[in-house]
């Protein structure tokens, strides 16, 4: 019984408690409302844009300081709220009239905005608007008291640095310490083709190629311990599917938990890097061939003159030794005749030799005739089928560049000879402006192209299509090469007129 009469005493207590509370708050607000007037001097006396306004008497008072910043009359708001909508801009009435709305109703608890107002000066400043509502003890608001300040230069630095940030080349990123994106520039869609909100939806590490996930994780280690990530570089998936290599300066801002990123697409820079480095293989590569093939020439001079021209002096030696003998001889007449025979064997061997690496035809009467000759010696020397057509008229190539087409041509005969199997050549020489292009047509087994195929190729061919192909583009000029096994071989080439 005495715990139910504690309980009771403590109840009672607490209503008197909230009794006089609730009353001595409407005391305060009929006090405030009752001193208007010293409500307002006090706006005066804070030296800031300040506005009052009587719910009930629908009056409107801005302090002097809110009409030393507008630049307007204070009769022109005096009693006269029916004239305010005219100074907020029409595009952002809306909004005011719905936050203000809001505000008064409860379903929110503070009421800030940023709006357009108009100035005397004609021109619209943006301004920044708080408010704080006074309510009587059923909760309905009796005055509103609030704030302006003029911040159309933040407004202004802020669209200068939006532009700054929309227009820049590089791709700009805000993002934060969990890896997700907060903001991006429009250079993100340019480059690699997903909107915006393609992007904001997901996190960094979704987007990054598996290979490069774990520079990214160890960038953002880093930089959630304040270190900043320089040229960190990744491949990022591009809309298509395709990816593009980016480099990443990252700044971290830890007090926010934030990271700003200057982000580049240095895919062409990694393309020519590649390159480069395949150009040096590839460079290295020639350099072995060429001393390769000097080898294997003189191999083959050496080869052609000890077999043909060697043996043949050595012939010619012993028929003029057996002259100092004439009493052993038979026919002295016959004698002679056969030792000038194999003399004149013996120098069309050597003319033949000489004519093969380098024929006086190339120079003194041009390449047509050169590989019409090397066709028919071809020919000759293997048993093949050969045949040369020529189409157009131009002038005569350059001595080096005619010199580099025969022996091309002439390069890849011997590799129809020792790998095509085949029973018939064609060569067709086409003269356009500014070009002559080369075909060496056979139908032999052919092959599938590949690199592993061409790089077997070059080891057995002399200097190889890779060669021909390299010694082409140093002057300007390319090879093609069609083939299919069991289809034959046609190889392209084509040259400048002048490298």
């Amino acid at each position: 019984m005495a715990g139910r009469a504690w309980g009771r005493n403590m109840t009672q207590s607490r209503e008197v408690q909230l009794r006089e509370a609730l009353e001595s708050k409407d005391r305060q607000i009929a006090e405030l409302t009752a001193s208007g007037e010293q409500l307002r001097a006090g706006i005066d006396g804070l030296g800031a844009a300040l506005w009052d306004w009587d719910l009930k008497t629908r009056q409107l008072y801005v302090s002097d300081h809110f009409l030393e910043m507008t630049g307007y009359q204070r009769e022109e708001f005096t009693n006269n709220m029916a004239r305010i909508p005219k100074y907020i801009h029409p595009e952002d009435m809306a909004a005011v009239r719905d936050i203000f709305t809001d505000y008064l109703e409860g379903k929110i608890n503070r009421c800030g905005f940023e709006m357009r107002l108009l100035f005397n000066d004609g021109e619209y400043h943006w301004v920044q608007a708080r408010a704080l509502v006074t309510r009587d003890s059923e909760n309905k608001p009796l005055r509103i008291v609030g704030s302006l300040a003029d911040i159309s230069e933040k407004v202004r630095a802020e669209e200068e640095r939006d532009r700054l940030f929309n227009l820049s080349v590089d791709m700009l990123a805000v993002g934060g310490f969990d890896g997700s994106f907060h903001q991006l520039n429009p250079a993100w869609v340019r480059v690699l083709g997903w909107s915006r909100d393609d992007i904001l939806g997901e996190t960094l590490l979704s987007f990054i190629h598996l290979a490069d996930v774990d520079v990214m994780k160890g960038a953002l280690e880093a930089l959630r311990d304040g270190d900043p990530a320089r040229g960190v570089e990744s491949r990022f998936r591009c809309r298509d599917g395709s990816y593009r290599w980016l480099s990443w300066s990252s700044y971290p801002y830890p007090e926010h938990e934030l990271i700003f990123s200057v982000v580049r697409d240095v895919s062409d820079q990694k393309e020519a890097q590649t390159t480069l480095l395949e150009y040096q293989d590839r460079l290295r590569m020639l350099s072995t061939q060429l001393a390769i093939v000097e080898d294997r020439q003189r191999q083959q001079l050496a080869t052609a003159i000890h077999d043909g021209l060697a043996q043949q002096l050595f012939g010619i030696r012993a028929q003029v030794t057996l002259m100092k003998y004439p009493e052993k001889l038979g026919d002295y007449q016959t004698h002679v005749q056969d030792t000038l025979d194999i003399l004149d064997d013996t120098m069309t061997e050597a003319r033949n030799l000489s004519f093969e690496l380098f024929p006086p035809v190339l120079h003194e009467v041009g390449l047509e005739a050169a590989l019409t000759w090397l066709g028919h010696q071809f020919q000759i020397r293997t048993g093949l089928t050969f045949e040369v057509s020529v189409e157009g008229e131009g002038e005569e190539l350059p001595e080096d560049l005619r010199a580099m087409a025969y022996q091309s041509v002439r390069e890849l005969l011997n590799n129809v000879y020792k790998h095509a199997e085949a029973t018939a050549v064609n060569i067709s020489i086409n003269n356009v402006p500014g070009f002559v292009t080369i075909l060496v047509d056979d139908n032999g087994v052919g092959f599938e192209i590949s690199r592993e195929k061409e790089a077997r190729a070059q080891q057995e061919s002399g200097f190889g299509l890779f060669s021909i192909r390299e010694r082409l583009r140093s002057v300007g000029g390319r090879m093609l090469v069609d083939s299919r096994p069991g289809q034959g071989c046609r190889v392209f080439l084509s040259m400048p007129r002048s490298s």
